[in-house]
């Protein structure tokens, strides 16, 4: 028996095993993934997206900005918010598209409950009312459930 022959018998079962083991890896890979983003998906359902808009009394005053920020920055900490973007105006030539403002904070809350929990808080309201009367001319809010 020549040797190719020889190892061809004795491979032959493995390799076997062994293509069969990676459409079966792949199936599971791709069902735990597919599981994954479901869950993901659902823990993002219900949540909601709390948008502001600032414009500042002394327009585009970095030291006014800056001192927004970090009191933005602040709700990191606040029980119920899952996620806080802060950032200023990405201009861009484009008609009609709002740039005036010039911050603006993306608050991600657990859920319903937590951004109204979050607006009743005495707490929040006397600080953050404080900051916000002697930098903000004007700030609108914007806000949606997650699905």
């Amino acid at each position: 028996m020549p040797a190719a022959g020889f190892w061809a018998i004795v491979l032959a079962p493995q390799m076997h095993f062994f293509r069969m083991r990676v459409p079966i890896f792949l199936i599971c890979l791709i069902l735990s993934l597919t599981s994954f983003n479901a869950r993901a998906a659902n823990a993002r359902s219900g949540q909601v997206t709390h948008i502001i808009l600032f414009w500042l009394k002394r327009p585009g005053n970095v030291d006014d900005q800056n001192v927004l920020l970090r009191g933005l920055r602040t709700l990191r900490r606040v029980r119920g918010v899952n996620d806080v973007r802060v950032g200023r105006p990405l201009l861009v030539d484009r008609p009609g598209l709002e740039q005036s403002f010039d911050l603006g904070v993306v608050v991600i809350f657990r859920d319903r409950e937590a951004l109204e929990k979050f607006e009743r808080d005495p707490r929040r309201g006397g600080a953050l009312d404080a900051m916000l009367q002697q930098l903000v001319r004007r700030y609108t809010v914007y806000n949606f459930a997650n699905e």
